[in-house]
């Protein structure tokens, strides 16, 4: 945990990414992929850093892990596997839906408290099973329905209302840009809406690292 003010927000530009793969066939480079890369030691000193690392830029779902301590701050108590889907995203396999269930079961609430975009299941035998059988796109297949569910948890054990927990307004994702914040030792850049319908909050690479 930062025991320091954040620092100033990183840099909205165009990154600067450098070459970090070629590919060559017969001698000839085919495609070169750009990109940019940081290294830090777990006391946060750099030991390796390539491109531009300190432009901000929106991680997606590599911010759900901070998203997730910031909810274990507010009093989730989720452990192990049920954890790891308010972690990470899945890809609509069964288990993946009934521990996304459960978790909502243990708020008291069911699929249809979810506010997040309704998609079919990322895996794609699953897909492919769940489309020959009809099935529509649901918000417990979307692969981001176990974060979800962790925040509708976390807001009804802290006592805030449900229906705008999407809201970049809401405590909720006040808790959780202030732990964006307090993880990445800097002001978050900018703020906008995932894939998923949740605010997403801009950082840079170093920033991302460090937390």
């Amino acid at each position: 945990m930062q025991t320091t003010s954040p620092a100033a927000a990183p840099p909205v530009r165009e990154p600067r990414h450098a070459p970090v793969a070629r590919l060559i066939r017969g001698g000839v480079v085919e495609g070169v992929h750009h990109g940019s890369v940081v290294v830090l030691d777990a006391d946060g000193t750099t030991r390796f850093r390539l491109g531009d690392t300190e432009a901000a830029f929106y991680p997606r779902s590599a911010l759900k892990p901070v998203q997730a301590v910031a909810m274990v701050r507010a009093g989730l108590p989720l452990e192990g596997e049920l954890l790891s889907l308010a972690a990470a995203s899945h890809s609509g396999e069964e288990h993946h839906l009934a521990g996304t269930r459960r978790i909502l079961e243990l708020a008291g609430l069911t699929e249809g408290d979810l506010r997040n975009v309704p998609d079919l299941p990322f895996d794609p035998t699953v897909r492919d099973t769940w489309v020959r059988a009809g099935r529509l796109p649901s918000r417990l297949a979307q692969n981001c329905s176990g974060k979800h569910a962790a925040m509708l948890y976390t807001c009804r054990l802290n006592g805030w209302s449900l229906d705008d927990y999407l809201d970049p307004a809401h405590p909720l994702q006040r808790a959780v840009a202030e732990t964006v914040e307090d993880l990445t030792g800097q002001r978050v850049a900018r703020v906008t809406v995932d894939g998923c319908g949740a605010p997403l909050f801009a950082v840079s690479l170093h920033g991302l690292a460090r937390a």
